[in-house]
Protein backbone atom coordinates (compact mmCIF):
# COMPACT_ATOMS: atom_id res chain seq x y z
CA UNK A 1 0.00 0.00 0.00
CA UNK A 2 0.87 3.70 -0.61
CA UNK A 3 1.59 4.83 3.29
CA UNK A 4 3.68 7.68 4.76
CA UNK A 5 4.48 7.69 8.41
CA UNK A 6 1.41 9.18 10.55
CA UNK A 7 4.32 11.86 12.01
CA UNK A 8 4.35 13.45 8.19
CA UNK A 9 3.48 17.19 8.69
CA UNK A 10 0.91 18.08 5.86
CA UNK A 11 0.32 21.56 4.59
CA UNK A 12 -3.90 21.40 4.48
CA UNK A 13 -7.08 23.07 4.27
CA UNK A 14 -9.54 22.22 6.91
CA UNK A 15 -12.94 24.09 6.86
CA UNK A 16 -11.90 26.57 4.67
CA UNK A 17 -8.30 27.47 7.19
CA UNK A 18 -4.69 26.73 6.43
CA UNK A 19 -3.48 24.68 8.77
CA UNK A 20 -0.42 22.14 8.82
CA UNK A 21 -0.80 19.20 10.86
CA UNK A 22 0.09 15.24 10.65
CA UNK A 23 -0.91 12.58 9.04
CA UNK A 24 -2.54 11.19 12.54
CA UNK A 25 -4.19 14.46 12.80
CA UNK A 26 -5.45 14.81 9.86
CA UNK A 27 -7.05 11.27 9.83
CA UNK A 28 -8.92 12.08 13.31
CA UNK A 29 -10.60 15.59 11.95
CA UNK A 30 -11.62 13.15 9.16
CA UNK A 31 -13.51 10.79 11.06
CA UNK A 32 -14.93 13.78 12.74
CA UNK A 33 -16.17 15.03 9.41
CA UNK A 34 -14.28 17.80 8.56
CA UNK A 35 -13.54 19.22 5.17
CA UNK A 36 -10.06 18.57 4.23
CA UNK A 37 -8.20 19.89 0.97
CA UNK A 38 -4.29 19.19 0.24
CA UNK A 39 -2.45 21.13 -2.32
CA UNK A 40 -1.90 19.18 -5.34
CA UNK A 41 -0.12 19.87 -9.47
CA UNK A 42 -3.02 20.37 -11.58
CA UNK A 43 -1.34 19.89 -15.08
CA UNK A 44 2.35 19.27 -16.90
CA UNK A 45 2.59 22.93 -16.79
CA UNK A 46 3.07 22.96 -12.98
CA UNK A 47 0.23 24.51 -11.77
CA UNK A 48 -1.04 23.71 -8.70
CA UNK A 49 -5.17 23.71 -7.20
CA UNK A 50 -6.80 22.56 -3.82
CA UNK A 51 -8.11 19.00 -3.81
CA UNK A 52 -10.34 17.19 -1.42
CA UNK A 53 -9.88 14.25 0.45
CA UNK A 54 -12.09 11.72 -0.04
CA UNK A 55 -10.74 9.18 2.39
CA UNK A 56 -8.05 9.75 5.23
CA UNK A 57 -6.80 5.77 5.79
CA UNK A 58 -4.83 4.11 8.46
CA UNK A 59 -2.58 1.08 7.69
CA UNK A 60 -1.45 0.28 11.44
CA UNK A 61 2.32 -0.16 11.81
CA UNK A 62 4.37 -0.82 8.60
CA UNK A 63 7.54 -0.81 7.92
CA UNK A 64 9.20 2.29 6.96
CA UNK A 65 11.88 3.84 4.81
CA UNK A 66 13.54 7.42 5.43
CA UNK A 67 14.16 8.93 1.49
CA UNK A 68 16.56 12.05 2.32
CA UNK A 69 17.19 14.44 -0.69
CA UNK A 70 20.88 15.70 -1.25
CA UNK A 71 21.12 19.91 -1.30
CA UNK A 72 18.30 20.69 1.34
CA UNK A 73 18.54 17.27 3.33
CA UNK A 74 14.36 17.85 3.99
CA UNK A 75 13.13 13.88 3.79
CA UNK A 76 9.74 11.59 3.72
CA UNK A 77 9.09 8.44 5.38
CA UNK A 78 7.12 6.37 3.33
CA UNK A 79 6.45 2.75 3.34
CA UNK A 80 8.96 1.05 0.22
CA UNK A 81 6.00 0.51 -2.29
CA UNK A 82 4.85 4.16 -2.31
CA UNK A 83 4.46 5.74 -5.64
CA UNK A 84 7.11 8.31 -5.99
CA UNK A 85 7.09 10.67 -9.20
CA UNK A 86 10.53 10.62 -10.05
CA UNK A 87 12.16 12.43 -13.16
CA UNK A 88 15.11 11.16 -15.24
CA UNK A 89 17.23 11.86 -16.80
CA UNK A 90 15.48 15.19 -17.39
CA UNK A 91 12.93 17.66 -15.29
CA UNK A 92 11.22 18.96 -18.29
CA UNK A 93 10.75 17.99 -22.15
CA UNK A 94 8.99 18.89 -24.40
CA UNK A 95 8.99 22.22 -27.13
CA UNK A 96 6.88 23.99 -24.48
CA UNK A 97 7.86 23.38 -20.74
CA UNK A 98 6.20 20.99 -19.30
CA UNK A 99 6.97 17.90 -16.47
CA UNK A 100 8.63 15.08 -17.61
CA UNK A 101 6.45 12.95 -15.43
CA UNK A 102 7.63 9.34 -14.31
CA UNK A 103 6.64 6.87 -11.19
CA UNK A 104 8.42 4.42 -9.26
CA UNK A 105 7.78 2.67 -5.96
CA UNK A 106 10.55 3.20 -3.55
CA UNK A 107 11.54 -0.49 -3.71
CA UNK A 108 13.24 0.37 -6.94
CA UNK A 109 15.22 3.04 -5.63
CA UNK A 110 17.95 1.22 -5.22
CA UNK A 111 21.05 3.50 -5.02
CA UNK A 112 25.17 3.43 -4.75
CA UNK A 113 27.46 6.39 -3.62
CA UNK A 114 30.51 7.01 -6.20
CA UNK A 115 33.08 9.67 -5.49
CA UNK A 116 30.15 11.52 -3.48
CA UNK A 117 27.78 11.82 -6.13
CA UNK A 118 24.73 9.21 -5.61
CA UNK A 119 23.59 6.82 -9.27
CA UNK A 120 21.42 4.38 -9.74
CA UNK A 121 22.51 0.92 -10.72
CA UNK A 122 20.52 0.71 -13.70
CA UNK A 123 20.69 3.53 -14.86
CA UNK A 124 23.79 4.93 -14.53
CA UNK A 125 22.45 8.03 -12.93
CA UNK A 126 20.15 8.80 -10.22
CA UNK A 127 16.78 10.41 -10.32
CA UNK A 128 15.45 13.41 -8.64
CA UNK A 129 12.05 14.21 -6.83
CA UNK A 130 10.41 16.74 -7.08
CA UNK A 131 9.74 19.47 -4.71
CA UNK A 132 7.29 22.99 -4.59
CA UNK A 133 9.27 26.11 -4.25
CA UNK A 134 5.81 27.80 -2.75
CA UNK A 135 2.74 26.49 -1.58
CA UNK A 136 0.24 27.63 -3.01
CA UNK A 137 -2.06 30.43 -0.43
CA UNK A 138 -4.29 32.51 -1.24
CA UNK A 139 -3.87 35.71 1.01
CA UNK A 140 -3.58 39.19 0.81
CA UNK A 141 -0.55 40.88 -0.16
CA UNK A 142 -0.76 42.93 3.73
CA UNK A 143 0.82 46.01 4.89
CA UNK A 144 3.97 47.50 6.23
CA UNK A 145 1.49 47.50 9.60
CA UNK A 146 0.66 43.46 9.28
CA UNK A 147 5.02 43.40 8.80
CA UNK A 148 5.08 44.98 11.94
CA UNK A 149 3.21 42.86 13.87
CA UNK A 150 4.56 39.64 12.70
CA UNK A 151 8.11 41.07 13.37
CA UNK A 152 6.96 41.60 16.90
CA UNK A 153 6.03 37.82 17.41
CA UNK A 154 8.70 36.32 15.49
CA UNK A 155 11.01 38.29 17.62
CA UNK A 156 8.91 37.02 21.07
CA UNK A 157 9.95 33.24 19.49
CA UNK A 158 13.10 34.14 19.33
CA UNK A 159 14.22 36.28 22.10
CA UNK A 160 10.48 36.61 24.37
CA UNK A 161 9.47 34.95 27.85
CA UNK A 162 5.62 35.62 30.00
CA UNK A 163 5.69 36.43 33.59
CA UNK A 164 2.50 34.80 34.79
CA UNK A 165 0.16 36.61 37.35
CA UNK A 166 0.08 34.91 41.02
CA UNK A 167 -2.97 34.54 42.13
CA UNK A 168 -4.56 33.51 46.08
CA UNK A 169 -7.68 31.91 45.87
CA UNK A 170 -8.39 34.18 48.73
CA UNK A 171 -12.39 35.26 49.49
CA UNK A 172 -10.83 39.26 49.39
CA UNK A 173 -8.67 38.80 45.84
CA UNK A 174 -12.18 37.20 44.57
CA UNK A 175 -13.85 40.28 45.69
CA UNK A 176 -11.25 42.42 44.67
CA UNK A 177 -11.46 40.75 41.06
CA UNK A 178 -15.71 40.81 40.97
CA UNK A 179 -15.46 43.99 41.91
CA UNK A 180 -13.37 44.76 38.93
CA UNK A 181 -14.93 42.41 36.13
CA UNK A 182 -18.52 44.68 37.57
CA UNK A 183 -16.92 47.76 36.65
CA UNK A 184 -15.77 46.80 33.34
CA UNK A 185 -19.18 45.36 32.69
CA UNK A 186 -18.19 41.22 33.00
CA UNK A 187 -18.53 38.27 34.24
CA UNK A 188 -15.61 36.98 36.73
CA UNK A 189 -14.69 34.31 34.07
CA UNK A 190 -14.91 36.29 31.65
CA UNK A 191 -12.43 39.32 33.07
CA UNK A 192 -9.89 36.74 34.02
CA UNK A 193 -10.23 35.71 30.14
CA UNK A 194 -9.70 38.99 29.19
CA UNK A 195 -7.02 40.25 31.71
CA UNK A 196 -5.01 36.58 30.63
CA UNK A 197 -3.00 34.63 32.88
CA UNK A 198 0.05 36.65 31.81
CA UNK A 199 1.17 39.29 33.65
CA UNK A 200 3.93 40.86 31.76
CA UNK A 201 5.91 40.43 28.24
CA UNK A 202 10.00 40.20 28.65
CA UNK A 203 11.93 40.85 25.65
CA UNK A 204 16.20 40.46 25.35
CA UNK A 205 18.03 42.75 22.72
CA UNK A 206 20.91 43.40 22.45
CA UNK A 207 23.13 47.05 21.43
CA UNK A 208 23.18 45.87 17.98
CA UNK A 209 18.99 45.31 18.09
CA UNK A 210 18.74 48.84 18.54
CA UNK A 211 21.07 49.98 16.05
CA UNK A 212 19.80 48.00 13.72
CA UNK A 213 16.18 49.09 14.06
CA UNK A 214 14.38 46.04 15.83
CA UNK A 215 13.50 47.61 19.22
CA UNK A 216 12.14 50.33 17.07
CA UNK A 217 9.58 47.82 15.26
CA UNK A 218 8.56 45.78 18.28
CA UNK A 219 7.85 48.83 20.36
CA UNK A 220 6.05 50.92 17.84
CA UNK A 221 2.81 49.69 18.30
CA UNK A 222 2.50 48.56 21.92
CA UNK A 223 3.55 50.10 25.39
CA UNK A 224 7.02 49.37 27.24
CA UNK A 225 8.72 50.74 30.14
CA UNK A 226 11.70 52.16 29.93
CA UNK A 227 14.69 48.92 28.91
CA UNK A 228 16.28 47.94 31.74
CA UNK A 229 20.34 47.47 31.27
CA UNK A 230 21.67 43.79 31.78
CA UNK A 231 24.79 44.50 30.82
CA UNK A 232 27.53 46.16 28.35
CA UNK A 233 25.25 45.18 25.93
CA UNK A 234 22.19 43.59 26.92
CA UNK A 235 19.10 44.77 27.65
CA UNK A 236 15.92 43.50 29.09
CA UNK A 237 12.64 44.93 27.45
CA UNK A 238 9.08 44.97 29.62
CA UNK A 239 5.71 45.32 28.70
CA UNK A 240 2.12 44.92 30.42
CA UNK A 241 0.21 45.99 27.04
CA UNK A 242 -2.82 43.87 27.30
CA UNK A 243 -3.38 43.89 23.40
CA UNK A 244 0.45 42.70 22.74
CA UNK A 245 -0.31 39.67 25.42
CA UNK A 246 -3.72 38.58 23.94
CA UNK A 247 -1.83 38.82 20.24
CA UNK A 248 1.03 36.91 21.23
CA UNK A 249 -1.42 34.22 23.07
CA UNK A 250 -3.59 34.19 19.82
CA UNK A 251 -0.75 33.54 17.46
CA UNK A 252 2.03 31.61 19.61
CA UNK A 253 1.73 28.60 21.68
CA UNK A 254 5.08 27.71 24.53
CA UNK A 255 6.57 29.89 26.87
CA UNK A 256 10.43 28.83 26.40
CA UNK A 257 13.01 27.87 24.00
CA UNK A 258 12.25 24.79 23.98
CA UNK A 259 8.16 24.81 23.47
CA UNK A 260 7.37 28.28 22.01
CA UNK A 261 5.81 27.07 18.12
CA UNK A 262 3.46 29.38 15.78
CA UNK A 263 -0.39 28.29 15.76
CA UNK A 264 -1.86 27.71 12.55
CA UNK A 265 -3.75 31.05 12.57
CA UNK A 266 -0.48 32.57 11.46
CA UNK A 267 -1.07 31.21 8.30
CA UNK A 268 -4.39 32.92 7.52
CA UNK A 269 -3.50 36.76 7.63
CA UNK A 270 -0.97 37.98 4.96
CA UNK A 271 1.89 37.79 3.11
CA UNK A 272 3.48 40.21 4.87
CA UNK A 273 2.10 38.88 7.85
CA UNK A 274 4.32 35.49 7.39
CA UNK A 275 7.20 37.53 5.74
CA UNK A 276 7.11 39.88 9.60
CA UNK A 277 6.99 36.82 11.59
CA UNK A 278 9.93 34.91 9.94
CA UNK A 279 12.50 38.37 9.86
CA UNK A 280 11.65 38.89 13.57
CA UNK A 281 12.66 35.07 13.97
CA UNK A 282 15.71 36.02 12.05
CA UNK A 283 16.47 39.38 13.51
CA UNK A 284 16.26 37.77 16.76
CA UNK A 285 17.46 34.28 16.34
CA UNK A 286 19.34 34.01 13.32
CA UNK A 287 22.86 35.24 11.79
CA UNK A 288 23.28 36.35 8.13
CA UNK A 289 25.82 34.98 6.45
CA UNK A 290 26.93 37.53 3.40
CA UNK A 291 29.30 34.74 1.59
CA UNK A 292 26.77 32.15 1.18
CA UNK A 293 23.77 34.48 1.01
CA UNK A 294 21.90 32.44 3.94
CA UNK A 295 20.59 32.96 7.05
CA UNK A 296 21.93 30.18 9.86
CA UNK A 297 19.75 29.07 12.57
CA UNK A 298 20.51 27.28 15.51
CA UNK A 299 17.51 26.92 17.85
CA UNK A 300 17.19 24.34 21.19
CA UNK A 301 16.00 20.46 20.89
CA UNK A 302 12.24 21.91 19.90
CA UNK A 303 11.38 20.09 16.52
CA UNK A 304 7.83 21.77 16.49
CA UNK A 305 9.53 24.84 15.89
CA UNK A 306 11.80 23.19 13.92
CA UNK A 307 9.13 22.58 11.65
CA UNK A 308 7.49 25.99 11.58
CA UNK A 309 10.34 27.60 10.60
CA UNK A 310 10.53 25.38 7.66
CA UNK A 311 6.70 25.67 6.72
CA UNK A 312 7.11 29.62 6.78
CA UNK A 313 10.08 29.36 4.37
CA UNK A 314 8.16 27.08 1.88
CA UNK A 315 5.23 29.36 2.03
CA UNK A 316 7.25 32.03 1.42
CA UNK A 317 9.31 30.71 -1.12
CA UNK A 318 12.40 30.47 0.65
CA UNK A 319 14.91 27.85 -0.06
CA UNK A 320 15.51 25.60 3.61
CA UNK A 321 18.22 23.43 4.27
CA UNK A 322 18.24 20.98 7.09
CA UNK A 323 21.77 20.63 8.85
CA UNK A 324 22.87 18.27 11.12
CA UNK A 325 22.39 19.13 15.02
CA UNK A 326 25.66 19.87 17.26
CA UNK A 327 26.18 19.75 20.64
CA UNK A 328 26.43 23.33 22.24
CA UNK A 329 28.27 24.50 25.66
CA UNK A 330 26.34 27.28 27.24
CA UNK A 331 28.95 29.84 28.69
CA UNK A 332 27.15 31.13 31.51
CA UNK A 333 25.94 27.64 33.19
CA UNK A 334 29.28 25.83 31.03
CA UNK A 335 26.21 23.15 30.48
CA UNK A 336 26.19 21.09 27.58
CA UNK A 337 23.00 21.86 25.20
CA UNK A 338 21.29 20.08 21.70
CA UNK A 339 20.85 22.07 18.73
CA UNK A 340 18.87 21.70 15.97
CA UNK A 341 20.76 23.81 13.05
CA UNK A 342 18.95 24.83 9.33
CA UNK A 343 19.18 27.41 7.06
CA UNK A 344 17.30 29.90 4.93
CA UNK A 345 18.24 31.15 1.75
CA UNK A 346 15.74 34.40 0.77
CA UNK A 347 17.13 34.20 -2.74
CA UNK A 348 17.02 30.84 -4.42
CA UNK A 349 20.38 29.46 -4.88
CA UNK A 350 19.11 26.01 -6.81
CA UNK A 351 17.51 26.15 -10.69
CA UNK A 352 13.65 26.44 -10.50
CA UNK A 353 11.34 26.13 -13.37
CA UNK A 354 7.34 27.00 -12.80
CA UNK A 355 7.75 26.84 -9.08
CA UNK A 356 9.10 23.69 -9.02
CA UNK A 357 12.35 22.16 -7.95
CA UNK A 358 14.70 19.27 -8.51
CA UNK A 359 16.31 17.24 -6.16
CA UNK A 360 18.33 14.03 -5.96
CA UNK A 361 17.89 11.35 -3.69
CA UNK A 362 20.84 11.23 -1.23
CA UNK A 363 19.96 8.18 0.78
CA UNK A 364 16.96 5.22 1.19
CA UNK A 365 17.45 3.85 4.92
CA UNK A 366 14.77 1.55 6.86
CA UNK A 367 13.13 3.54 10.10
CA UNK A 368 11.62 0.68 11.93
CA UNK A 369 7.69 -0.03 12.25
CA UNK A 370 5.32 3.49 12.98
CA UNK A 371 1.59 3.88 12.26
CA UNK A 372 1.67 4.49 8.63
CA UNK A 373 -1.28 6.64 6.97
CA UNK A 374 -2.40 7.50 3.32
CA UNK A 375 -4.45 9.98 1.89
CA UNK A 376 -7.12 9.74 -0.63
CA UNK A 377 -7.71 12.08 -3.11
CA UNK A 378 -10.98 12.80 -4.98
CA UNK A 379 -9.91 12.50 -9.23
CA UNK A 380 -9.28 15.55 -11.27
CA UNK A 381 -10.33 13.98 -14.44
CA UNK A 382 -11.43 10.97 -16.11
CA UNK A 383 -9.36 8.07 -16.19
CA UNK A 384 -9.70 8.43 -20.28
CA UNK A 385 -8.07 11.89 -19.87
CA UNK A 386 -4.28 11.76 -20.62
CA UNK A 387 -4.03 14.61 -17.82
CA UNK A 388 -5.67 11.78 -15.13
CA UNK A 389 -2.01 11.26 -13.70
CA UNK A 390 -2.49 14.06 -12.19
CA UNK A 391 -5.25 12.68 -10.28
CA UNK A 392 -3.07 11.57 -7.33
CA UNK A 393 -0.50 13.56 -6.31
CA UNK A 394 -0.34 15.87 -2.73
CA UNK A 395 2.71 18.22 -1.45
CA UNK A 396 3.79 16.54 1.81
CA UNK A 397 6.82 16.78 3.86
CA UNK A 398 8.09 20.03 3.21
CA UNK A 399 6.70 19.93 -0.31
CA UNK A 400 8.36 16.77 -1.06
CA UNK A 401 5.50 15.54 -3.59
CA UNK A 402 4.32 11.81 -3.41
CA UNK A 403 1.23 10.03 -5.15
CA UNK A 404 -1.82 8.41 -3.58
CA UNK A 405 -1.67 6.35 -6.84
CA UNK A 406 -2.01 2.59 -5.91
CA UNK A 407 0.19 1.10 -9.25
CA UNK A 408 3.31 2.48 -10.95
CA UNK A 409 1.77 4.38 -13.69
Amino acid sequence: MNALCGDTYVFAEVDGKYVVYTLRELYELHKQGHAIKVPALLNEKGEKTWVEVEDVVSYGKQPLKRLVLVASRLFVELTEDTIIPVFSPHLFSGTEEQINLKFKPVNELQIIQSHGIIWFKDQGENDAVLSAVRIPLTLSEGSQFEWEIGFTLGYFIAEGNFEYRKRKNTKQTFAILNGLARKNGMSLEKYLEYMTDVAKVWLAAGRSDFERGYVDVVTKHFKFVKPHKLGKNAFHLCSTDLDLIRLIKFYIEGNDSYTKHIKNEVFNRSWKFLEGILDGYLAGDGYFDKKTDEFQVNIATNYRLYNDLIFLSKALGYDAHIKKGQIYKSTLSNKLYYHLRLSIFKNWHRPTVMGLAREFIKSIEGMGKDEAFNLVLKPLYSEADKRSVFNHLFFTAYGIIVSDATKTV
